[in-house]
């Protein structure tokens, strides 16, 4: 909530912080702090420096990981990982669509800290090995769980096989990248244009190299993937498509889009699909922040993306 300034986050989570894992407010604003507050214990300053590397570097840097391990399984960082990037997406969510905190509240960010910088492409090096190895689905069950994502000559991609290392996150996870890749209201030129631009900016080769596939189903040439890369500004764009991309780019760089860019899209598009555009960004900006970290290798045969 703190990075992503979402004051309808933050007020929610200080009073869990505070009712749940009884935190108190002095503990609660030094999460805003950061972690060169006083008083983190080791893995808390970890935990904390996850959340900053994912939300400027869209990745756990090698250090943190091998901190997070030190206490967390495998399963555990993974689980710490989709609650940081989940929660900049709901952060999107709740700047762009304006949602006010209630009256009743009594929990606010602090307003006399310096705000957190906003965030810019990452270009920082990937994974050239796996941090979570993929898993070849042998057992019954690991056949069920993929069995949507088997491909028609019996391969499952390295993405699905790596989330096979937890099988309870798998489902739901799979549930809601299906519903964003195949059957949002969204067209599929703007559904690729969000998720190529989202793949650009947290610098997901992964995403990049598998929606090439995609974006050419939808009629792009090999010019406009490119000029996809150059954003917004770049000639040639339709103002919808414009549009589209310049929200991607809000989104990665304030989780918000602006009132200019949000009257912009409501030319085009209804509120049902400006929100699904929004979750587009987010969703794959979760999905990217856990190939990024996990180390997920693109299969050979597959596009690289721009440099």
């Amino acid at each position: 909530g703190w990075l992503c300034q979402s004051p309808y986050e933050w007020s929610q989570h200080a009073r869990i912080a505070k009712a749940s894992a009884g935190m108190t407010d002095a503990e609660v604003r030094e999460i805003a702090e950061g972690r060169d507050a006083a008083g983190w214990s080791n893995i808390d300053r970890a935990v904390i420096t996850m959340a900053d590397e994912l939300r400027y570097d869209a990745m756990i840097s090698d250090r943190t990981w091998a901190e997070l391990r030190k206490t967390y399984s495998d399963r555990q960082v993974m689980e710490l990982l989709f609650t940081s990037a989940q929660y900049q997406l709901v952060s999107m969510a709740l700047n762009t669509l304006g949602i006010q905190i209630e009256p009743s509240a009594v929990d606010f960010m602090p307003a006399d800290l310096p705000k957190p910088a906003l965030a810019s492409r990452a270009t920082g090096r990937r994974l050239s090995a796996p941090r979570i190895a993929p898993i070849e689905p042998t057992t019954p069950e690991q056949r069920a769980l993929v069995a949507a994502q088997t491909r028609p000559d019996g391969t499952v991609l390295n993405l699905y096989k790596t989330m096979l290392n937890h099988p309870a996150l798998y489902a739901p996870r799979a549930r809601f990248g299906s519903y964003l890749q195949r059957d949002s209201m969204l067209d599929p030129v703007t559904r690729e244009l969000a998720i190529m631009r989202t793949s650009w900016n947290i610098g997901a080769d992964y995403e990049w190299a598998h929606h090439v596939e995609y974006a050419k189903a939808a009629g792009f040439g090999d010019d406009d993937i490119a000029r996809i890369a150059r954003g917004p500004s770049a000639a040639g764009w339709t103002p919808k498509q414009r549009a589209v991309l310049q929200a991607a780019d809000e989104l990665r760089r304030e989780a918000f889009v602006s009132d200019a860019t949000w009257n912009a899209l409501a030319e085009h598009f209804s509120m049902k699909e400006r929100i699904e555009i929004v979750y587009t960004v987010g969703g794959y900006t979760m999905t990217g922040l856990a190939i990024n970290s996990f180390g997920i290798q693109v299969e050979p045969g597959y596009p690289a993306m721009p440099r």
